[in-house]
């Protein structure tokens, strides 16, 4: 599926529907790449995965016309896996919003 992916904005953070569609923002200030993952069932695989293509001062943001509430997501972080340095970064880990 091919879906419009706007640039968005970066507060508030969280997912935010406005009527017409979604907003999705996300504090990192160590990522190199955020995907969104939308699902339509929580025991599926994903159905659809974006790369958010806006940041802002760390918050990485897109707006998805046409979404409605209710839509099951999860985010996918890329950036260093540095132990050492307190850094964890696994794509292959489904996180929730933190907000």
């Amino acid at each position: 599926m091919s879906r419009k992916v706007l640039p968005g904005r970066p507060y508030p953070q969280g997912a935010t529907w406005d009527g017409t569609g979604v907003n999705f923002a996300i504090y990192t200030e160590r990522a190199t790449k955020v995907e969104l993952c939308l699902f339509d069932d929580p025991s599926a695989a994903e159905t659809e995965r974006i790369t958010m293509p806006e940041t802002t001062a760390w918050v990485w943001h897109c707006y998805l016309p046409g979404l409605q509430p209710g839509q099951l997501y999860g985010y996918r972080v890329h950036g260093p896996y540095e132990p050492e340095k307190g850094l964890r970064f696994n794509p292959n880990k489904l996180l929730v919003d933190p907000y």
